[in-house]
């Protein structure tokens, strides 16, 4: 009779596993995480406390306006501490994604900001494109062109998201 693993259990191992990942890959890029402080108060209040280099992706007024409820870009520096605490807090409640990158912080933000809003078919205005999300990153890059893949990607190697089921799944540029 084998004995019941309790569901905490298997979320710990996942984030064990994915913290393994994100700290062994990519030697050489730098890694990045894009954090969505609508999803938890949490957020902003770490990213703030954090001393870490962050922004908001929305830029002017909308970035005032929308501040608690902004995507914020965070570089997470290789061998800080950052990455275990923000494993720790924010593992399993989807507060963002991971990404790899050889490009500079400005850069990746010019970038990512370039997929904040996009036209939806029979819609007339633009909409949110919330890709910062794992739920909709992990669902929305296995349904690209390959044309479509390099163009989201842009200068960023490797996109990591949270699965549905805790694993870490990488989403990884194959032709840039």
């Amino acid at each position: 009779m084998s004995a019941a693993v309790h569901p905490r259990a298997v979320l710990r191992a996942h984030r064990e596993q994915a913290l393994k990942t994100l700290r062994g890959e990519g030697r050489g890029q730098r890694l990045f995480a894009v954090l969505d402080s609508a999803r938890d108060d949490a957020v902003l209040a770490w990213l703030e406390g954090s001393g870490a280099t962050f922004a908001s992706l929305y830029e002017g007024p909308q970035a005032l306006e929308m501040a608690v409820a902004a995507p914020y870009l965070l570089e997470v520096p290789e061998g800080s501490e950052l990455l275990d605490t923000l494993m720790f807090e924010g593992w399993g409640q989807s507060w963002g994604i991971f990404l790899r990158s050889q490009r500079s912080f400005l850069e990746v933000r010019r970038h990512l900001r370039k997929h904040l809003l996009v036209q939806v078919e029979g819609v007339k205005n633009p909409v949110y494109f919330r890709f910062y999300d794992p739920r909709v990153l992990r669902v929305f890059l296995p349904t690209c062109t390959p044309a479509q893949v390099e163009e989201f990607h842009g200068p960023i190697q490797t996109f990591y998201a949270e699965g549905e089921d805790g694993k870490l799944q990488r989403f990884v540029n194959t032709r840039g």
